[in-house]
This record gives C-alpha cells, structure tokens and sequence, in this order.
C-alpha cells in the first residue's frame, strides 16, 4: 500500500507540533525515517491543497495553513489516495494472451472493480467523520478514536 496518507498525516502533526518554526523537509525526512524526495513530492500536493505553505531556500521550509481541527481525515485521504490507487493492484484477469472464453478470467475485474468499490466508498465516508485533531488526541490518549467512534455511532 502506498505511504502517501500515512507520511501526510505524520507531516501535518509534526508541523502542528513544532508551530510556528519552518520545518525543512530534511527533518521531516528524518522524523518520518525516508528519503527527503518523498517528502516533498506528498508536501506539493499538501501545498497545493492549502494545507502547508512553504518558502525554498536558505531560511525555507513548511508550515501549516490550517489547524488540525479544520483538516478532515477523509478529505485528506483522497487527496492522498485516489479510490483507484487503494485497490487496483489487488485486481488479477483481463491480461494480454487471455483465453477470452475463460468467463471467470473475462469477468474477474469488473467483479472485483465493483467489490473492492464498495468497499472504498465505505471507508472513505467513515474517514469524513473525522478531523485530525481526533486523530492527534489519540496519538497521546490510545483508546480515545474507538471511544469517539462509539460515542458517534450512538
């Protein structure tokens, strides 16, 4: 699975937490233990989304636009993740040489396509539910997202 999220997520509470000081994407590298060119490839599109503002240069680095608590986990998600990167690997049949009166290697893309859509369309509503400044106080109080999220169930 691709990290895009989960190193978006990490950034924006490092940058939360080290407000208002420029953070460099080196040490941000180095928090998150990758290579600094990941960073700032899922940093542009933080940027480009109005989420961090960052300055190049000598006295450079990010910031963060909005708080946590305006930021909403399943916003954030597709950007990070479109629903066709989350499930298309998974995905077999419908290749080169293919006997096409195989029915079940004919079908097997579209049926897993609709599955596997589902499914997403699912998840990501429940990731709308939630900011991430919920997902922050958990970072410090476990058990505090699965309170909140039987608390919202009721």
């Amino acid at each position: 699975m691709r990290l895009d999220f989960s190193v978006a997520v990490h950034s924006l509470f490092y940058l939360d937490e080290h407000s208002p000081r420029k953070i460099a994407s080196r040490e941000l590298a180095a928090s998150l233990d990758l290579n600094a060119v990941v960073i700032r490839n899922i940093l542009s599109v933080l940027h480009k989304k109005g989420y961090i503002e960052g300055t190049v240069g000598k006295n450079g680095g990010y910031q963060l636009k909005k708080a946590l608590a305006d930021i909403n986990v399943g916003e954030l998600y597709d950007v990070t993740i479109p629903p066709t990167l989350s499930y298309a690997r998974f995905i077999t049949g419908q290749s080169e040489g293919i006997n096409k009166a195989d029915r079940i290697s004919s079908n097997m893309a579209e049926t897993l396509t609709d599955l596997f859509t589902l499914a997403d369309d699912e998840y990501r509503a429940f990731y709308h539910r939630f900011t991430l400044a919920d997902l922050k106080r958990d970072l410090y109080q476990h058990g505090y997202f699965k309170q909140l999220v039987k608390n919202k169930n009721k």
